[in-house]
């Protein structure tokens, strides 16, 4: 289910996005809502039954959702958060560790 601070938060970073369709735009927020709600989830996860599931995958296929449109709004919100603040850092951590065979946790578990 999606929590209000995450509506909130799509409907602030994606809201003036122009799709085309208003309907497009409000399952945009939908879909960005739900999706930051559980970041790590597959996506029929995220959407919590079979008939969001459908409508993100209809919304992920329309050909009149373009995402130069979204990425376009969504780095002009960024660029506008990061020009409130003096220093920017953006982190970002791809490592993968692995513990399995280290002498310390054994027994700790998978």
């Amino acid at each position: 289910m999606q929590t209000s601070s995450n509506g909130d938060w799509a409907r602030r970073e994606l809201g003036s996005v122009d799709l085309g369709d208003q309907r497009r735009t409000a399952r945009l927020i939908n879909l960005g809502g739900r999706l930051s709600a559980m970041p790590a989830s597959s996506i029929n996860h995220a959407c919590g039954d079979w008939a969001e599931t459908k409508a993100a995958e209809r919304f992920f296929h329309n050909q009149n959702v373009e995402v130069q449109n979204i990425l376009a709004v969504h780095r002009a919100k960024t660029a506008e958060r990061a020009g409130q603040h003096r220093t920017v850092r953006a982190l970002q951590d791809t490592s993968y560790l692995v513990y399995t065979s280290h002498r310390q946790t054994t027994g700790l578990g998978k």
